[in-house]
């Protein structure tokens, strides 16, 4: 699970609902699917793995306003080849686009262009990774918590790509899919 932890998600009750979801895919997994394996993965401007013991206190993060899907789904890539499955599933809980990505080893970040718009490179080296990780037969579903056309147009781009699933809710029905 990738689990959008930036700024934005502050807004409107969705990390709180986010984190529910979190909370109770981890209980579900365990209790009826006990061999399955299941790893969080946060993400604001970085991305890091988060140890479900350590969920429960996880908040947003609320001095980093950018979003690097692109390393959260590296960091899924190398927990799936270490956990090899025969369908691979990365679930995506977002708010938006990205906003920070990596080229090379260098970090960067980069504010959407306009009013609602989007951030070009980083969506174009998040895509390559978005299409990296569907080579490998792991299939993205989205979960997205806004409905601004920009943001909507990147997470239809990406499920294109990856041949996934996107769903469109707001925060007080997360919880239902």
């Amino acid at each position: 699970l990738l689990l959008d932890m930036s700024w934005s998600m502050s807004w409107a009750g969705r990390f709180a609902a986010a984190k529910r979801v979190a909370l109770a895919l981890d209980h579900l997994i365990r209790t009826r699917f006990p061999r399955d394996c299941f790893f969080i993965v946060g993400f604001s401007t970085r991305a890091r793995e988060i140890a479900i013991r350590e969920l429960p206190e996880v908040a947003w993060d609320m001095g980093e306003p950018f979003t690097n899907l692109q390393e959260a789904l590296m960091l899924a890539e190398r927990l799936i080849a270490k956990h090899p499955s025969k369908s691979p599933q990365v679930l995506v809980i977002t708010d938006g686009q990205p906003t920070a990505y990596f080229r090379g080893k260098e970090l960067r970040v980069e504010w959407p262009m306009g009013f609602g718009g989007i951030s070009p490179h980083a969506v174009a080296e998040t895509l390559k990774q978005v299409r990296r990780i569907t080579r490998r037969g792991v299939t993205i579903n989205t979960f997205m918590l806004d409905n601004s056309p920009e943001l909507l147009g990147f997470v239809e781009h990406m499920t294109q790509v990856n041949r996934g699933r996107a769903f469109y809710t707001e925060p007080g029905q997360l919880g239902s899919y």
